[in-house]
């Protein structure tokens, strides 16, 4: 059993948004290693958003975006 306390998903204050419209802002998430998580929300409220920036797929302008410990994005 690891015995690895680092998050496998971790935001911190991120903020995000297209042109001048903002999407997210100082959303922070934290998701331990071994543990089922859900996303949450009413349609539109950003979800997938935060699923893209987690696998990269979007780029956040703000805050902190890790993926097992390693840091990326602005």
């Amino acid at each position: 059993m690891s015995t690895d306390t680092t998050p496998l998903v971790e935001l911190r204050d991120l903020q995000f948004g297209y042109n001048d419209r903002l999407i997210l802002d100082g959303v922070s998430l934290c998701v331990p290693r071994g543990k089922v998580t859900a996303l949450m929300g009413a349609s539109g409220g950003g979800k997938t958003t935060v699923l893209r920036l987690i696998g990269g797929r979007s780029v956040h302008s703000q805050g902190r975006c890790c993926l097992t410990g390693r840091m990326w994005g602005a």
